[in-house]
């Protein structure tokens, strides 16, 4: 193992510094472990396992234990379900991606707060270099030698003290570092400081499976007849915060239904319970409302607590023009205070004179204007998608980026019990720094030959099986894929997976240089934004519209939990260009070509019709866009 990480205090400085809780972290590294430094959320024990593997990185460890716990992190990172509720429901070792010896260290310091393992790995390493490596651009040696040289030991002014080193230019006389240097951290650490004092918002995709687990734990009970979402969930909003749930009851069920919900296993906490409402705190700090109402006014409080609120102004608006007022009872006439009562949206709208208008577009816009025109477009569903053009496989091409978890059979069956008629695999090209052109080439033609016999075989002859790549944008432009490589792919899914800091007529120029390339048929992830992590780059969106359409070039609204990119508003500005679409779930597993449903609701928002889309075309259409 390497010295870099010898014991930085002496017995006697030991004690003098457990004096505070602040200092005492810095000394005892049993303390690493303490729910409110890692904590049990799915972010703390992502976190916890990249810091173990950065600290395997440190000590100089096997490279294949530092990629398993990084594996390990991403799965965490992208899990449905909190990962502490797996564990209490006994299925952690069921987890696909972490091993068992990595479930048994978890299984531990779920049970005791602390794993006797992990103790051991971060024995020597101040708890402050984990933390650094929160930061985009500085990993886990370059942390170590900022925390080393710096003396950067107190996590709670951790930030604040590296900024004040920067400033006053003391990063730059560190050895290995300079004036560049100093200035990329020091704008690192201000997005870092950013991002980290928003409001955190749920994913899209985590807050409708949390919403899942309580609204089926609800349906088990005789006296719920309905339940449905409300607010941003059930408009489909990127990101959400708390979650609204309204249910059908009979009135003299109302008190029992209300303590129902109340007894919810996984509550860690009740905040109120009333009459028709109570809310209740999940595990990691979320709180759920529920709402309960009679049948014949369910529709009523379906439209009022969907929203969103700048739709529900629009509309009163509307309704007052017309003598009305609005809330979550009914409708009532001004004239005579009568209130009618609907059951359902469909009637709700269809009093006021309009089309229904569904829940994803309800954001204030032209929406109620388009609807008393009747001239809503027909939006384009999820039960209208054919196929999925992004998903990677666990084929070794060596890739660039990560391999997924199945193989292109698993893949296959999966898409055939979607009822689909075609699958697209786009495996991260071949790293180009550690293999030769030459090598690339050999590469994807063996990895053709192998799909080709999957295509042939009887198994998979119900379905179409095309043969992509996601290919890396360089930053000058060029597409990481030597020329002769490109006959041995279908098509070409270009994507930007670094230097996201151009300016944006650079990045505008990079990216259509590489959507210039033959076979290049979809711009992955446009914006390369992570919710909650990173926001995503600019484009000149005229130029980038513009030149897509002319070249039939589909932008990809890529459905992965943490992307949910194009963004809805750009997908309607777009779509107004005449631009095409593919909707993408970017799966690493099989289980994830379930999220098509969030990509399509992207799409929705912004306002897109089948006809918009790539892959809700007839099979024959869609060849014939790929051949041209």
């Amino acid at each position: 193992m390497s010295d870099v990480v010898a014991p930085l205090f002496s017995k006697a400085e030991e004690k003098k510094e457990k004096t505070t809780k602040a200092s005492f972290t810095k000394v005892a590294h049993k303390i690493y472990f303490k729910p409110y430094l890692f904590g049990t959320s799915n972010k703390g024990v992502s976190h916890l396992l990249r810091s173990v593997a950065a600290a395997y990185l440190l000590k100089g460890e096997n490279k294949f234990k530092i990629i398993a716990y990084e594996n390990a992190a991403d799965v965490v990172e992208h899990l449905s379900r909190e990962i502490k509720d797996i564990w209490e429901d006994g299925k952690l070792y069921e987890i696909q991606g972490i091993g068992a010896s990595i479930a048994s260290h978890l299984d531990e310091y779920f049970k005791k707060g602390y794993s006797t393992h992990f103790v051991t790995i971060f024995k020597g390493i101040p708890f402050t270099v984990f933390e650094l490596t929160k930061v985009r651009s500085i990993g886990p040696k370059k942390a170590f030698k900022l925390v080393d040289n710096l003396k950067l030991y107190n996590p709670e002014s951790l930030f604040e003290d590296l900024k004040t080193a920067c400033l006053e230019g003391r990063v730059a006389l560190l050895p290995g570092f300079g004036k560049k240097s100093e200035k990329e951290i020091l704008n690192a650490i201000e997005h870092y400081l950013q991002a980290k004092d928003k409001i955190y918002r749920m994913t899209l995709p985590y807050a409708y499976r949390l919403a899942e687990e309580i609204i089926e734990y609800l349906r088990k009970n005789p006296k719920i007849k309905r339940v449905e979402a409300l607010g941003s969930l059930r408009r489909m909003a990127p990101t959400i915060g708390d979650i609204d749930l309204a249910a059908v009851v009979e009135k003299d069920d109302f008190q029992a239904v209300i303590d129902y919900f109340t007894k919810y296993p996984k509550a860690v906490k009740v905040e109120n319970a009333g009459v028709t409402k109570a809310s209740i705190i999940v595990h990691p700090d979320v709180r759920v409302d529920l709402r309960v109402i009679e049948e014949e006014s369910f529709g009523s409080m379906l439209q009022y607590f969907t929203g969103s609120k700048a739709h529900n102004i629009k509309l009163r608006e509307y309704a007052l023009k017309k003598g009305y007022s609005l809330s979550e009872y009914g409708i009532k006439r001004l004239e005579d205070e009568k209130l009618f009562k609907f059951s359902n949206e469909e009637e709700f709208y269809k009093f006021l004179g309009l089309s229904y208008i569904p829940p994803e577009i309800r954001e204030g816009e032209e929406e109620i204007d388009l609807a008393l025109r009747k001239s809503l477009p027909k939006l384009v569903k999820l039960s209208e998608i054919k196929g999925d053009f992004h998903v990677h496989s666990s084929y070794d091409l060596k890739p660039s980026h990560d391999l997924g978890t199945h193989s292109y059979e698993e893949l296959c069956k999966e898409a055939m019990s979607l009822g689909y008629s075609f699958i697209g695999f786009s495996d991260h090209n071949p790293n180009m720094s550690n293999n030769s052109r030459e090598e690339i080439v050999t590469i994807l033609k063996e990895r053709k030959t192998y799909i080709d016999k999957i295509i042939s075989s009887k198994k998979f002859e119900r379905i179409k099986i095309f043969i992509g790549l996601e290919v890396d944008i360089l930053p000058d432009g060029s597409l990481a894929l030597p020329d002769e490589a490109f006959e041995y792919l279908d098509f070409v899914i270009a994507s930007v997976h670094s230097s996201f800091n151009l300016s944006i007529s650079a990045m505008t120029k990079r990216v259509l240089k590489a959507l210039s390339y033959p076979k290049v048929k979809i711009l992955g992830h446009p914006t390369g934004r992570l919710l909650n992590k990173r926001e995503g780059f600019e484009l000149d969106w005229e130029k980038v519209f513009e030149f897509a359409k002319k070249k039939s070039i589909a932008l990809e609204i890529n459905s992965w939990p943490e992307r949910l990119d194009l963004p809805d508003t750009l997908v309607k500005e777009a779509g107004k260009y005449g631009c095409i679409f593919a909707i993408n779930t970017d799966a690493h597993a099989k289980e994830h070509l379930a999220n098509m449903r969030f990509g399509v609701a992207m799409a929705r928002r912004g306002y897109l019709t089948k006809e918009q889309v790539v892959n809700a075309w007839d099979l024959d259409k869609i060849e014939r866009w790929i051949r041209s």
